[in-house]
């Protein structure tokens, strides 16, 4: 495993960080006690310490990563929690949420936190109600290390955010994809010029990158004929500055393995096999707009 050089916070955390969203589950949709327990063992076998606590996550599966979690000393894991500013209507509600997480997790603070889904529609609601006092509060407090945001919308819009407060890191959708064909490069050299770090989620675009068309998973191999689709997703972060980590979420233990084994590797792509991406990436906008099934 390759942990932080971004020259921010802690040099322990994994470039590789797991989403809790896809613990095993039962029938019932409960998580499975034991395969939970495997799923985790492997991940911290693979290097991984960074564990990211979607707000959607259920009351149970809180309760279970923190009981496994609670096997590790401390300081030899990070935790992320979140927040959706779309549904948190006051501050007082927000502090409420927060404590209940951090409660069901017995973690006794949280590494990162992130204010998620800020919008044109619910950032004015999010200055009015003073949920950024809270959690600036919270981390005088010690109950946060690192408080972060991420964001709906154009460059424009993000950069709003980014300057209005004082931010520790972004949690920032990015993949090959975006990079050509939004304006996601626009706000990760604000953030460069700011000086401030991320995680880069969504590395796989919700899967599709992993399902490309056939006419995309030409050109990459072309450029690469042994890389993997999660290869390439992931290889193409090696040279981005600032990242803090990647956010992943495995089904299972297999794929926990395999992201980890490529994110071992200390290889950046070369510029020839950028290229091939680039070229890709444009494929890949053009049969979306043509609305080809991806």
């Amino acid at each position: 495993m390759r942990y932080n050089s971004s020259g921010f916070y802690e040099e322990k955390l994994s470039l590789l960080g797991i989403g809790t969203d896809l613990l095993p589950k039962n029938e019932n949709g409960e998580p499975n006690l034991e395969k939970c327990s495997d799923y985790l063992k492997s991940a911290f076998k693979s290097g991984v310490t960074l564990f990211f606590v979607p707000f959607s996550e259920s009351e149970s599966a809180k309760k279970l990563l923190g009981e496994n979690l609670s096997q590790k000393a401390r300081d030899e894991f990070f935790l992320c929690g979140s927040i959706d500013a779309e549904n948190a209507a006051s501050a007082e509600e927000a502090e409420s949420f927060f404590k209940n997480q951090l409660s069901s997790l017995k973690s006794g603070y949280f590494d990162y936190y992130v204010i998620e889904n800020l919008s044109r529609e619910s950032y004015s609601l999010f200055v009015k109600s003073g949920i950024y006092e809270v959690f600036s509060k919270l981390k005088n407090f010690g109950k946060i290390k690192h408080i972060g945001f991420s964001f709906s919308g154009s460059a424009e819009f993000g950069k709003s955010v980014l300057e209005k407060y004082s931010w520790d890191f972004v949690k920032l959708d990015f993949n090959f994809y975006n990079w050509e064909c939004s304006d996601v490069d626009e706000f990760y050299h604000a953030l460069r010029k700011k000086g401030v770090p991320f995680i880069a989620s969504d590395p796989f675009m919700g899967g599709m990158i992993l399902d490309p068309p056939e006419e995309v998973f030409d050109i990459l191999r072309r450029g690469e004929p042994m890389f993997s689709m999660e290869e390439w997703a992931l290889r193409w972060f090696f040279d981005k500055k600032g990242l803090l980590c990647i956010m992943t979420s495995p089904k299972n233990m297999k794929e926990v393995e395999n992201y980890a084994d490529i994110i071992s590797s200390v290889k950046t792509l070369n510029s020839s096999k950028k290229h091939y991406l680039k070229i890709a990436a444009q494929k890949f906008s053009e049969e979306k707009c043509e609305g080809t099934e991806i």
